[in-house]
């Protein structure tokens, strides 16, 4: 049969209305035309099984990785660059309109992209300790595909996937103390391209993002993208303001660290413990806390004048979301990496915050992962 492409979900999946209700279309594009050899269950949803696009987008480009669509790494490498942030930041505004009741797309100006070439500073390798072979994770599949070259990743993490032999040796201590993943059957290594050379799991290095030299591991977060990344701490820097700042999972002090030196009284909260040994290094003067953001919230009655919150791909959640908006700061700033759920979180802070100025990085070339910014004034009525 013949399914098209009538509205997107993510980048990297489309939604075909049919009699027997939506059915997701894996890599299609806005128009996109499938051929459709099946329709499965996945995770309580109908998804095409597309054996073809017999009418493609003009968008659409063929992949420049001959692992493309057997390698898990990325599910939206047929745009480029252009029309792949383009795409995002229609997804980002669909949803804020939607969760404001309002047209967002003011709020939006185009979004900040960057060549993906080399952009990655950051992945996880796997190891089967059997073969010795090194690589990443088939798309959907614990299978491992050895790859010695990636399109995405620095040049150094494509000189450590190119000297398989060398690489082991030196990651062989950490992949036998780490111990093999049971889902897997691999032992599953981060790696992080500091400012002199690749660190491998819990190796600690620096790596410089503008003037702030930020102490981290390959363990802990910290954005894979040194490109775009100073466009967001600029950003940040510039909106938050007040004489007290509040950084919610903080991580590894990345926005708490702008502040140094600025005379701000920063508290901040992140409830990894690892991260927030990096933190107290890399933002001396601020105030951390180790603790769940709702769990500390509802034991505290603090308050800022700014808030920055940066959550997980889960977002706030209504406990931190009411938490927050009771705090009555006069400002917001929310740095989302999902915007279904900062639309979601958008739903509770917006009975007492407006809307006003906003902004998508494609932080993530090649994948449907999306990262946006939005600032939150306090309403006067509230």
């Amino acid at each position: 049969m013949l399914l098209t492409c009538e509205r997107l979900m993510t980048p990297s999946y489309g939604v075909s209305s049919t009699v027997d209700g939506p059915v997701l279309l894996p890599g299609l594009l806005l128009g996109e035309v499938a051929e459709v050899s099946s329709i499965i269950k996945r995770q309580g949803r109908k998804e095409a099984v597309v054996e073809g696009v017999v009418k493609p987008s003009a968008m659409r480009k063929t992949p420049r990785c001959p692992l493309s669509g057997v390698c898990g790494g990325c599910d939206f490498d047929h745009v480029d660059e252009v029309d792949g942030a383009a795409i995002k930041r229609s997804l980002v505004v669909s949803r804020v309109s939607r969760a404001l009741g309002c047209d967002a797309s003011s709020i939006y100006p185009e979004a900040i992209w960057a060549p993906s070439e080399g952009y990655r500073a950051r992945c996880r390798v796997h190891l089967s300790m059997r073969d010795r072979r090194m690589g990443f994770l088939a798309k959907r599949s614990n299978e491992l595909v050895e790859v010695r070259d990636c399109p995405l990743l620095s040049p150094r993490l494509k000189c450590f996937l190119s000297k398989p032999d060398e690489s082991l040796r030196r990651a062989w201590p950490q992949a036998l103390s780490k111990g093999v993943n049971k889902k897997t059957g691999y032992v599953e290594l981060p790696l992080f391209d500091a400012d002199d050379r690749v660190l491998i799991g819990s190796d600690e290095g620096v790596k410089t993002i503008g003037s702030i030299a930020y102490k981290l591991s390959a363990s802990v977060f910290f954005q894979s993208n040194p490109v775009l990344m100073p466009r967001l701490l600029d950003f940040v820097k510039e909106h938050a303001y007040g004489e007290h700042i509040m950084d919610l999972y903080s991580g590894v002090g990345t926005f708490s660290a702008l502040f140094e030196g600025s005379g701000a009284i920063v508290t901040a909260v992140e409830k990894d413990p690892s991260c927030l040994a990096f933190a107290r290094k890399n933002a001396p003067s601020a105030n951390f806390f180790t603790d769940d953001v709702a769990l500390w919230g509802r034991k505290r009655k603090d308050e800022a004048d700014c808030i920055i919150v940066d959550p997980p791909r889960t977002g706030l959640g209504e406990d931190a979301s009411r938490l927050v908006s009771s705090w009555k700061a006069q400002r917001i700033i929310y740095v989302s990496c999902d915007s279904r759920s900062m639309a979601r979180d958008l739903a509770i802070l917006s009975q007492a915050y407006e809307a006003v100025e906003g902004l998508v990085i494609d932080f993530y070339p090649s994948s449907s992962h999306e990262e946006s910014v939005l600032v939150l004034d306090r309403r006067r009525d509230v």
